[in-house]
């Protein structure tokens, strides 16, 4: 038999030779395991382990898996014949499942064997074993399960709580046992690893209780009434923002080469006010009348004053758009689509 699996909360073993003898087990933590199951495991036939004796002594067990709570157990009853061709032949496939230690047990055994850390470090792990579980049962603390807190599910046809099939896994977990002792404290819910080293370490983050099962959920709420509180709740007032001045400042316009400089000017004369009265009615609530198409090509007062609109030439469609073309490098239907959206017509 050997280990074939390093993950710390999985153990598996493979393969597994036939039993020696008459003995279900060698070692001593393959004792211990199956007298705290049954009494009885080592005797006369009217045992579970007794009836299902003979066939664990046979049978093929191809490997084995050892987890917190769960021994999963794979058995093939095909070798040594020649099933029929096109037949299926079900293999049992035993799963036990033991009650694993809760975080307060688990924290209450490090304590009582903390003081035992360096006399544990001297012994074999089987010695190990048996200090841990003399220790806990002491204090109230059963580390080797019975056979009550086995439950067994197998495909096999048997009607019995512990079919052959679920007795050969536990035997076969006596024999892990004698390999590797501290195996138990993974079948019960902690590795050795996490569970030596809280020995050492009173801090270890193994011995932080993180229940999410437990833990406090936040209540729910639905979408209406999340948004109808929100929209109820004070919002904190703004900051205060700084009053525009009276009129618009004067622009300072540069002159581009192919655009007419009263165009220019009145252009960005009439952008200035605009955003000045958008401003004043933004903060101060004063509506402004809005620029009518002829205030377009407004110059500004170089008086320092508002935009005003003077007499200008009848310049035909054709030749303004000439002019913006020339000045902006756009093409006509660029130059349409720049003046839909500023808003130039309305």
């Amino acid at each position: 038999m050997t280990h074939t699996d390093h993950n710390p909360y999985r153990m598996r073993f493979a393969p597994f030779a036939p039993l020696p003898g008459d003995e279900l087990c060698e070692g001593a933590g393959g004792r211990l395991w199956l007298e705290a199951l049954s009494p009885q495991a080592r005797g006369t036939a009217k045992s579970p382990f007794g009836r299902a004796r003979a066939y664990a002594r046979t049978a093929a067990v191809t490997h084995l898996v050892i987890e917190p709570g769960i021994i999963r157990c794979w058995i093939n009853e095909t070798t040594g014949t020649a099933p029929a061709p096109r037949t299926y032949v079900p293999q049992p496939n035993p799963t036990i499942h033991i009650p694993v230690l809760d975080h307060g047990q688990w924290c209450d055994l490090t304590v009582i064997t903390r003081h035992l850390v360096d006399r544990l470090a001297r012994l074999p792990a089987e010695d190990v074993l048996q200090e841990l579980v003399v220790a806990g049962a002491r204090n109230g603390l059963r580390l080797l399960p019975d056979l009550g807190q086995c439950r067994a599910s197998c495909g096999c046809s048997s009607r019995s709580a512990l079919c052959k099939h679920a007795a050969t896994a536990l035997i076969q977990v006596a024999r892990c046992l004698d390999a590797m002792p501290l195996v138990l404290l993974l079948l019960r819910g902690r590795p050795p690893v996490d569970f030596f080293a809280g020995l050492q370490d009173p801090d270890h983050p193994s011995l932080q209780h993180h229940d999410h099962r437990h833990a406090s959920l936040p209540p729910v709420t639905s979408a209406h009434i999340a948004f109808h509180d929100r929209e109820q709740a004070t919002r904190p007032p703004l900051p205060p923002v700084a009053s525009p001045p009276d009129q618009p400042a004067v622009p300072v316009v540069r002159a581009v080469g192919g655009f007419a400089d009263y165009s220019l000017a009145g252009l960005v004369g009439d952008t200035a006010r605009r955003a000045h009265s958008l401003l004043r009615t933004l903060t101060e609530g004063v509506t402004t009348a809005t620029a009518r198409p002829a205030d377009i090509f407004a110059e500004a007062d170089p008086g320092g004053g508002s935009p005003v609109s003077p007499q200008l030439p009848q310049i035909p469609l054709q030749q303004r758009l000439r002019e913006l073309q020339e000045a902006t490098g756009m093409t006509k239907a660029e130059l349409a689509q720049a003046v839909r959206d500023w808003g130039l017509n309305g």
